[in-house]
């Protein structure tokens, strides 16, 4: 099966006017009876690039406003600024006449960019500390079958051993909240798109730490490109370290093989009943 081929299609958005297209997510990358957050996020941008002269969202943020269900949504544009360089646009996705979500994103083209480029981000410490022969695929059903969610299982995703909290026998206090995973579709570079999509591809960080603690719904979601991957496989470090009120940030951070820094994300995100779930861990 081609991977790639098969996340394009899915998100390949109905033209009905130059400003409106439709979609019927695809099932295939839903989190139970939800459309996952970064598939919605590519979907959105792949209406926005339609109605813009440039063709990379190298901003973007998404405000996820209400549970999308698993039937048609419209996509509404508005066209905020174009020049030379870039243009802007916003994003309204309605499902029942109700806006679920919205996306504000600028767009440039990276083979007309020119500027100085310094302070590079390089890979993490932590891709050289572990064997990646050792890395573990994303599999929940040691912890109930059937539980794998169904957008982990459209590409090969390959978590560190430290980070593999399902897999482990009892929690780990002492552990980080981070995940970091190589992740691959076949049959293809991932494009921005894929990027979107694998900017919250991995579980919510604070498992690591806790252990599962159910839903952990994104409020908002924003990501950054800064290239094109040059590879098919990338390598993803993801982190939180802070929660206030049951909400916590998580950062991450996305690399190609040839050590290309390509993507960043930060989201806002919450656990529900946090003090119900989190307590013991008060000090």
């Amino acid at each position: 099966m081609n991977q790639f081929k098969k996340f394009q299609s899915a998100i390949s958005v109905k033209k009905l006017s130059n400003s409106l297209f439709k979609i019927t997510p695809n099932k295939d990358y839903f989190v139970g009876k939800t459309p996952h957050g970064g598939y919605l996020k590519a979907v959105m941008n792949n209406a926005l690039i339609s109605c813009l002269p440039h063709s990379i969202s190298i901003s973007s943020s998404i405000q996820y406003l209400d549970r999308t269900e698993a039937k048609e949504v419209f996509l509404e544009v508005d066209i905020l600024k174009i020049s030379r360089g870039s243009s802007s646009g916003f994003v309204k996705l309605i499902q029942d006449e109700k806006v679920c979500a919205t996306l504000t994103g600028t767009c440039s083209d990276f083979e007309h960019m020119k500027g100085f480029d310094g302070l590079n981000t390089p890979l993490p410490k932590i891709f050289d500390d572990e064997n990646h022969d050792n890395y573990k695929s994303l599999n929940y059903d040691m912890i109930s079958k059937g539980f794998t969610p169904s957008f982990i299982k459209q590409l090969d995703c390959k978590i560190n051993p430290k980070h593999a909290w399902w897999d482990r026998e009892e929690n780990n206090n002492h552990a980080e909240a981070r995940c970091s995973a190589f992740l691959e579709m076949s049959g293809g570079i991932p494009d921005q798109f894929c990027l979107f999509y694998y900017s919250d591809i991995l579980p919510p960080v604070v498992s690591n730490k806790y252990g599962a603690l159910g839903w952990i719904p994104t409020i908002t979601l924003t990501t950054h490109i800064r290239m094109m991957p040059t590879t098919s496989k990338l390598f993803a470090d993801f982190n939180a370290s802070d929660i206030r009120k049951g909400y916590f940030e998580q950062d991450a951070r996305i690399w190609d093989l040839n050590g290309n820094f390509v993507a960043s994300s930060r989201q806002l995100t919450r656990i529900l009943k946090s003090d119900e779930k989190l307590s013991k861990y008060r000090e």
